[in-house]
């Protein structure tokens, strides 16, 4: 795929997911990197990836604003393509349904008339990067034309989800569990998700950041107003901006860093040209970044010396937990642990790989993360 020397990322301000509201940012947003059909051309098939993560409402701001899928997707077929909304979202094994629904993607179909795919039953490809085999969905593969439409949230496992992370979803089902698994650390788990990446870049990324997730996301952090859209056809130099917008070091993103390292695209804010807005006027006061923070930052040496000590890990909080299940059902190592239906999950410390499956997709926010004595006092 052919890049710009020096990419753009640009940047509106939107405040709002009223329609006809959105539509005019889209515009304007689009209008920065050339249009719309600068990339869609009729009669090709285009995919819409959203970020599904879980079936959660849209204002809890873990996963893309369905108003915002359907204005991309009017948005193409008034070029004259044909689009279809997919991803393969935590749970989606056992009733995607739930996720459509709950996601508001059901009403937004229903209304719009709209194509929802659902990669577990698609069919997937073997696609081989370096000596790894991965297994992307079909209608991923099949698409003329992949847009991408991360939400800007923290993450507890890779810092940020924003653009690269997205396309982990193009994995189905249970495949995701399996790469997490072999890959137990944040840096291992950073280059598989550079990988996939490399298999289907998206022609085109469009964020959400008009309501954004900070703290311990991707799933159980706070809700805070963005207010802003972002647009480029490089996905690590949206990534690079968006990690600058909420106080991280870019550099200290694995996966920018990686992807940016691998020639996928640009990972330092000198090679980025940012239109619409300087960086000044975009940064978000106080924002909460995730509270493993640090032990994600300290080198490896020093990790791998002290990390006896200076642990983190998951714990159920017995005052919430449903004792639903979904957290075992998730974990890729069996570190979860539930005796009986009517008990509080427990970890398998032994076992845990830090992966924060359980924590992503507990419905009911009550994961949390617990510290060592020397973790509590030396990181923050």
């Amino acid at each position: 795929m052919l890049r710009e020397l020096i990419p753009k990322v640009a940047v509106v301000k939107a405040n709002s997911y009223e329609r006809r509201y959105l539509d005019e940012r889209l515009r304007d947003l689009l209008r920065l990197i050339g249009g719309l059909e600068s990339y869609v051309k009729p009669g090709m098939k285009v995919l819409l990836k959203p970020n599904l993560l879980s079936a959660k409402p849209p204002e809890w701001a873990i996963t893309t604003h369905p108003e915002l899928v359907a204005a991309v997707a009017e948005m193409v077929r008034a070029l004259g393509a044909e689009v279809k909304i997919g991803d393969s979202p935590a749970g989606a094994k056992t009733g995607i349904k739930r996720v459509w629904d709950n996601t508001g993607l059901a009403h937004i179909a229903s209304r719009d008339n709209l194509e929802l795919v659902g990669f577990e039953r698609a069919g997937t490809r073997p696609l081989k990067v370096d000596r790894s085999t991965y297994y992307v969905s079909r209608p991923v593969l099949e698409a003329d034309l992949v847009i991408n439409l991360p939400k800007l949230k923290t993450h507890v496992l890779t810092l940020m989800t924003g653009a690269v992370k997205n396309m982990f979803g193009v994995i189905p089902g249970f495949r995701k569990g399996m790469y997490h698994k072999e890959a137990p650390n944040p840096r291992h788990f950073a280059r598989v998700v550079v990988d996939i990446f490399s298999t289907v870049q998206p022609a085109l990324n469009i964020m959400d950041a008009i309501w954004v997730m900070e703290g311990d996301g991707p799933a159980s952090g706070t809700v805070r107003p963005g207010n802003m859209l972002l647009a480029s056809t490089d996905a690590v130099a949206m990534d690079t901006v968006a990690a600058s917008i909420m106080g991280l070091n870019p550099q200290k993103v694995h996966t920018i860093r990686y992807a940016a390292d691998a020639g996928l695209g640009i990972g330092w804010l000198e090679g980025i040209a940012l239109v619409g807005h300087r960086l000044g006027e975009l940064k978000l006061d106080n924002f909460k970044l995730t509270s493993n923070l640090g032990m994600e930052l300290l080198p490896k040496f020093l990790m791998d010396a002290v990390g006896p000590f200076v642990w983190m890990r998951p714990k159920a909080d017995e005052n919430i937990c449903l004792m639903c299940g979904e957290c075992v059902k998730s974990c890729p190592t069996r570190a979860m642990k539930q005796p009986d239906d009517d008990s509080t999950p427990m970890v398998d410390k032994d076992l845990c790989i830090n992966c924060w499956c359980c924590h992503e997709i507990c419905p009911e926010n009550a994961i949390y993360i617990t510290k060592s004595w020397l973790a509590r006092k030396f990181i923050r």
